[in-house]
């Protein structure tokens, strides 16, 4: 069960890592972005474009997704675990853990830059695609990543290794 588990969590990584990708497309630039010093308007632009993307909304789908699927995954885990597991997953304190990033690989101009784009038709058409791209591309990273564990297995096995079973 812990394989299963560590896939799952391995594919939604993947997924998360791939779409927090699409967020943040910008051009070339030869500015380096600061990480040292706390630029007010530099964090109130990061926060303005975590709002514009809707990230609070999309980490809400991705926690709704791993926990359907961890949930789906493990039918004999009580219900009250899966209730105070899911109060414990808080997208706002994700949110924020976010902003130190961002200040650390943009620049204010660079997000500023980001926001136009998002304010464009086709950023907004992306905004609104991006929630469906994730769903399709956490199905096809749970896929890949069962198919890549069971061949990695089946290898092993013919190798003379037995995985424990719990």
């Amino acid at each position: 069960m812990k394989i299963k588990l560590l896939i799952s969590a391995i594919a939604i990584s993947i997924v998360t890592t791939v779409n927090g990708v699409a967020f943040a497309q910008t051009p070339n630039t030869r500015t380096t972005p600061s990480t040292t010093a706390q630029d007010p308007d530099k964090i109130n632009n990061i926060k303005k474009l975590l709002e514009i993307t809707g990230a609070r909304n999309l980490s809400r789908q991705v926690i709704n997704q791993m926990f359907v699927a961890l949930k789906g995954e493990y039918p004999q885990v009580p219900q009250k675990f899966w209730d105070t597991f899911l109060a414990e997953l808080k997208p706002e304190e994700m949110i924020n853990d976010f902003i130190p990033i961002y200040n650390k690989y943009f620049t204010n101009d660079e997000i500023k830059q980001i926001i136009a784009f998002y304010q464009t038709p086709l950023g907004q058409k992306t905004l609104t695609v991006l929630p469906q791209l994730s769903r399709e591309s956490a199905a096809i990273g749970i896929r890949y990543g069962k198919e890549a564990a069971a061949r990695a297995i089946k290898k092993l096995e013919a190798e003379g290794y037995s995985p424990r079973r719990q």
